[in-house]
């Protein structure tokens, strides 16, 4: 591979990298950014003759610098990105057949050690940028030497940072040779100007880019995330003028070419504003100044969401040296850091590692297919708690995902396929509304599509989804690129997945993610307006002005506030419905010709129960609910059993009892038995149809209480009967009556906005008829 000298750092030590891969297999390189280990070392790599022609993994720990790096390679080679070096990413992939050199994303890697622990195609892995710690990283490691030991892996490792404990990582590579490449850097003066604590942000950047603008060259600002960088970017550009510097942006949910333009340097003066991936994993050429706000957004265990996510946290020691560091490439160079000096020396050294602080459910079940199911099976740096993994597998087994030995079931394998976290994936691959469910899986995966502060923002995630699926909506608040990278994310986990993208029904979200949030499933405490109870009994708390303030039942994915009363953030409605009315009578046909001749409209036949001696006849009632005319079916022998619903006792025609739709019978019978309210057992049931198929569903009826004023719980797998019922006939009032305050209690539980009234135990059914208005009771 022809690649002409550059006068890189890097190049110096390239002898001495590959004679220790060629005789030991391993080695540690240490090396300052801008030494160009990065994109040089892969390539001076390539033509070595222990790599027989296989490939040359290279893993960075973002999107934004492999395809960077990848693109930088290329035009070394004078190529096209694709061609000899490519990249893949989560989302993204440009390679081809001809590709040697695959700048991946280190979840890619973790993926195909899952996959194939021998990586019979690859010939060397780098693990780029090691001191960042992440929990893919840290785990694409330990699969590496565990795979050099039980699988036959017999790529060389190499790993590759600025500031890494060298003697702790050689060891762990079997004492592998370290190369220190010395770097070439120019003193930087480091200038200390402290906020207060209740000072904003923003303005104290903006002072101190103004002081950086004082000297020569581009100025580097690091902000903690993209809004933080979208507020400096309006007020800069406010305050420096159409004739000052160019305000740039630099982060991961840029398109490739913003990207681009932000790291190459031009005429006019610039001034970057870049997240932490611009503090190694990218080279920002031109660069005189620095100014740092001390902060960045890490991967942490976040009991709001019950998953990971991203908070904003105090950076090390290391971190602002390599962030200064960046003002020192081209000459000598200023750091204003927007803290204090005595503060500073109360910082880490280094920030611990992603594994010791994030939640691993993820990973355990990527684990679990390779047979690794507990946390010293393999070679860890430093091994996540036994407490974390303990918790992981006990919410993959409730999920479904693993078996009671912790070996992964068929539905958890198809889970561990789906880029996203167990909670997500359970209801893109199984459950209702499998579209709907790639669209809540991308944006709850991400950041908040809405901007501001959560207590300020709504609380129905109903109000982001539509957001999402419907691109004519608008809200203020909403972030419009954010809104397209979640529609983009969205169809790439339907193409994978199979899934045809349609219409959606956001009276769905409670229900398609109800199964992977259970824990988070709650209901309303009667009388007390914004409060609602988990069935462990943990109370929750929503603004009495939300409009899901008056919701029964709940499924919250986002807490937060204080831990013994928590704040819900986002949710959305979960509630159970009126399915039908069960109207019981002695002779089903003269019952219906009945009907027809009072009310005006005929009921349109139903089926018959096989072994349970009945059949019925149906009208609709609206909003999906319909009316069950159940009478002793003639054709049928007599059952050995009494016929369901009293029916052998009944004299007249009567309504006695009605049914609650509900989307997850087993999470509404889970719940009820942790609140020791008994529902009965789930039984499976059927019917003939006229046209000769069978009706399938599924109930559960607790043994009779209440006269029958408690209603049994009804899941339909398809449409319900209300689908084919004769149409014409409106429920005006459902009344329901029980001198028992237990049984209100019972019907709340369920999640049903139904008033229980004090008084003799009774039903009755106001309908609007082609007739007139009618009452049954």
């Amino acid at each position: 591979m022809e690649l002409a000298p550059t006068s890189l750092p890097i190049e110096a030590s390239i002898a001495d990298l590959r004679q220790a891969l060629s005789q030991s297999g391993h080695a540690v390189l240490t090396a300052e950014p801008g030494a160009g280990k990065t994109t040089i070392v892969p390539l001076r790599l390539l033509d070595e003759s222990w790599l027989g022609g296989r490939k040359i993994v290279l893993l960075e720990p973002r999107r934004v610098a492999a395809r960077a790096a990848a693109r930088r390679m290329a035009r070394l080679l004078g190529e096209e990105p694709g061609q000899t070096v490519g990249w893949v990413t989560r989302d993204d992939r440009r390679v081809s057949a001809e590709t040697r050199v695959e700048v991946v994303t280190e979840g890619v890697l973790t993926a195909r050690l899952v996959n194939d622990p021998a990586l019979s195609d690859t010939g060397l892995v780098i693990f780029d940028e090691f001191h960042e710690r992440s929990l893919p990283g840290d785990t694409g490691l330990a699969l590496a030497l565990h795979a050099r030991i039980h699988w036959g892996l017999n790529a060389r490792l190499l790993v590759m940072s600025a500031t890494i404990d060298s003697p702790t990582i050689a060891a762990a590579l079997g004492d592998a040779p370290v190369i220190d490449s010395p770097g070439r850097s120019f003193p930087v003066e480091v200038v200390w100007r402290p906020r207060k604590r209740r000072d904003q942000l923003v303005p104290a950047v903006v002072r101190a880019v103004k002081e950086a603008l004082k000297g020569s060259g581009d100025v580097l600002v690091f902000l903690p995330g993209v809004g933080e960088i979208r507020r400096a970017e309006s007020a800069l550009r406010a305050e420096l003028g159409i004739d000052g510097p160019e305000i740039l942006p630099l982060h991961g949910s840029l398109p490739g070419a913003e990207q681009d333009a932000a790291l190459v340097p031009r005429a006019s003066r610039r001034v970057v504003l870049a997240t932490d991936l611009a503090e190694t994993s990218l080279t920002v050429e031109g660069i005189s100044a620095v100014v740092d706000a001390g902060l960045a957004r890490v991967p942490r265990h976040d009991p709001r969401s019950a998953m990971t996510t991203l908070l904003t946290v105090s950076t090390s020691k290391a971190s602002a040296d390599q962030r200064a560091g960046r003002a020192g490439r081209t000459g000598p160079g200023i750091a204003i850091r927007l803290w204090s000096k005595v503060e500073h020396a109360s910082r880490p050294a280094h920030l611990p590692p992603a594994i010791t602080q994030v939640e691993i459910a993820s990973l355990v079940l990527d684990l679990a297919r390779r047979g690794i199911t507990r946390p010293d099976d393999l070679p860890f740096l430093d091994a996540p708690s036994q407490i974390a993994w303990d918790d992981a597998t006990g919410l993959l087994q409730r999920l479904g995902a693993l078996d009671g030995e912790g070996t992964p079931t068929e539905l958890g394998t198809r889970m561990a396929s789906v880029n996203a976290h167990p909670r997500l994936a359970r209801s893109v691959v199984s459950g209702p509304d499998r579209w709907l469910a790639c669209i809540l899986a991308a944006l709850l995966d991400d950041r908040d599509i809405l901007r501001g502060a959560p207590r300020d923002l709504p609380t129905d995630l109903a109000i982001r989804v539509r957001l999402i699926d419907d691109h004519d909506a608008h809200d203020d608040r909403a972030d419009g690129r954010a809104i397209r990278q979640v529609r983009d994310r969205a169809h790439q986990l339907a193409r994978r997945h199979k899934i045809d993208p349609g219409p959606i029904d956001v009276d769905n979200i409670g229900a398609v993610l109800a199964r992977g949030f259970a824990d988070r499933i709650a209901r309303a405490k009667p009388g007390i307006g914004g409060r609602f109870v988990t069935a462990a009994g943990r109370t929750l708390k929503l603004d009495r002005d939300d409009p899901l303030a008056e919701a029964v039942g709940l499924v919250a994915v986002d807490l937060g506030g204080r831990p013994k009363e928590p704040l819900i953030w986002r949710a959305a409605c979960l509630e159970a419905r009126l399915d039908h009315l069960v109207y019981a009578t002695p002779d089903l046909e003269a019952t219906i010709a009945e009907i027809e001749q009072e009310w005006g409209i005929r009921p349109t036949p139903g089926g018959s129960h096989p072994g349970f001696g009945t059949r019925n006849a149906l009208l609709g009632l609206g909003l999906g609910a319909y009316l069950e005319i159940i009478g002793p079916d003639p054709d049928q022998p007599p059952p050995s059993q009494p016929r369901p619903f009293g029916v052998d006792d009944v004299s007249e025609p009567r309504l006695v009892t009605w049914a609650a739709r509900v989307p997850d019978i087993g999470l509404w019978t889970d719940w009820c038995q942790q609140r020791h309210v008994n529902v009965g057992e789930v039984h499976r049931m059927s019917r003939s149809l006229p046209n000769g198929e069978l009706l399938q569903w599924q109930l559960a009826a607790a043994p009779t209480v209440g006269d029958g004023v408690v209603p049994f719980l009804i899941e339909w797998p398809g449409p319900t009967p209300a689908a084919t019922a004769a149409s014409g006939i409106e429920l005006l009032e459902f009344a329901i009556c029980h001198n028992n305050p237990a049984i209100a209690n019972q019907i709340a539980e369920y999640a049903l906005a139904q008033e229980v009234r004090n008084g003799p135990p009774s039903l009755a059914a106001t309908l609007f008829t082609p007739a007139g208005i009618v009452t049954i009771g």
